[in-house]
């Protein structure tokens, strides 16, 4: 089995170009994919501790260019959306209702490092940094308590991943999966100042999730 590993690898990274990658090409590409939450949002609203998810599933869509400054490595920008729901607690009967949902807007500088340029499929590792805007908005209501609000907070962002692409033809179009992991911060006590007791947070909060993506590059 590991023989046959390591042929396979092997056959991978040696497959002859028809498109490889070269020094001052430009690149444009977009991409949807699903995301998951790796943490909750830290804020709690009942006695017992249980906590509201800031984000369960979501979708993400962006664009991204860069500009080849060696064959190996892409530097340029990446700009994307995503839409979370987070949980939503209902208790058949009981009319209680709790939830929370996030809306991300991230602009990153970003590079872009290619194994493999000269290879028709190419593997790749993206990493970014920039600013995150989150949206996110909370809704608790249990017996009694009522308690609707929403909240902006801009943090510092990241994200690294790594990538599988091909090309199509032999006009620069490519397609390719990619996985991330992805970090933003949150200042939960814009959510729950004034909130009624025990709706509490933990204050500022490091969050990240994961996402996979579909995506779709020409290169000129």
């Amino acid at each position: 089995m590991k023989k046959l590993l390591f042929v396979f690898v092997t056959l991978f990274l040696s497959t002859a170009a028809f498109a490889q990658l070269e020094v001052g090409q430009h690149m444009v590409g977009g991409r949807v994919g699903l995301g998951f939450q790796l943490q909750n949002s830290g804020i709690t609203y009942s006695n017992y501790g249980d906590t509201l998810d800031w984000g369960t599933l979501g979708d993400e869509w962006g664009l991204a260019y860069y500009y080849t400054v060696e064959e190996h490595i892409g530097l340029g920008a990446d700009l994307s959306a995503a839409f979370f729901d987070g949980g939503d607690v209902n208790f058949v009967g009981s009319g209680d209702d709790e939830e929370m949902n996030s809306r991300l807007f991230n602009a990153m500088l970003s590079a872009r490092f290619t194994l493999n340029p000269q290879n028709r499929f190419r593997l790749y590792v993206p990493v970014g940094a920039g600013l995150v805007s989150s949206k996110q908005k909370m809704k608790v209501d249990s017996g009694s308590l009522h308690y609707h609000k929403s909240a902006t907070d801009n943090s510092f962002g990241w994200f690294i991943g790594a990538g599988l692409e091909s090309d199509i033809g032999h006009s620069g179009w490519s397609w390719g999966l990619e996985a991330r992991l992805n970090g933003f911060s949150y200042d939960y006590d814009k959510l729950t100042d004034g909130a009624p007791s025990p709706i509490k947070s933990k204050g500022n909060r490091n969050l990240s999730y994961m996402s996979f993506q579909l995506r779709v590059n020409k290169r000129f």
